[in-house]
């Protein structure tokens, strides 16, 4: 990735444009790791590819995740009590589709590891993890908050997984991409 060069930029008038047609162009621009919220539907590992995902706290650990109120995930997490954030890796594209289609279930076993994460101790506890992600984050949920159409979980981060050396997947300009190894650009 190279530095912008000066006078390259452009600028796109949005003028006329509805602002809910703007802003969601500017967010599809807003580069974000791709990560599943996972959960547990009739006992069934379940997973939702969001990328509202963002760290609160490290002391204590805290994470919130946004997401559509009237969504199953949603129902789910708020009745259970916990959740999972797999942080996907660029290997993982399939996952993450299963998990942003539309209107169709989203049972994730076929992508979930054998051992489940948590240390909650009983096995309804315990979070759902994507095999191979860069890393799992077992949560409880700590307050829900209600805005617009969504709801945000703020959570206590019980448990964490790495798996050093995996490259995350990320999701810029509506496509799932990877990031650019080569060297910074900045010093």
């Amino acid at each position: 990735m190279s530095a912008p060069a000066a006078g390259r930029l452009r600028r796109a008038s949005t003028a006329g444009m509805d602002v809910g047609v703007a802003f969601r162009e500017a967010m599809s621009l807003l580069a974000s790791t791709v990560v599943m919220v996972t959960t547990r539907i009739d006992g069934r590992p379940w997973g939702l590819t969001i990328s509202a995902c963002c760290s609160v706290s490290v002391t204590p650990p805290m994470i919130l995740v946004s997401l559509g109120a009237q969504t199953v995930s949603a129902r789910a997490i708020r009745d259970g009590g916990v959740f999972g954030v797999s942080v996907l890796g660029r290997e993982q594209v399939e996952a993450a589709r299963a998990g942003a289609a539309a209107g169709a279930p989203k049972f994730v076993e076929r992508f979930c590891r054998a051992e489940e994460v948590g240390r909650a101790g009983d096995e309804a506890r315990r979070t759902p993890a994507v095999a191979g992600a860069v890393a799992h984050l077992d949560c409880g949920v700590e307050r829900t908050v209600d805005v617009a159409d969504h709801t945000v979980f703020f959570a206590h981060v019980r448990d964490v997984v790495l798996s050093p050396g995996v490259a995350p997947l990320v999701y810029w300009a509506r496509q799932y991409t990877e990031l650019d190894r080569g060297e910074p650009w900045y010093h």
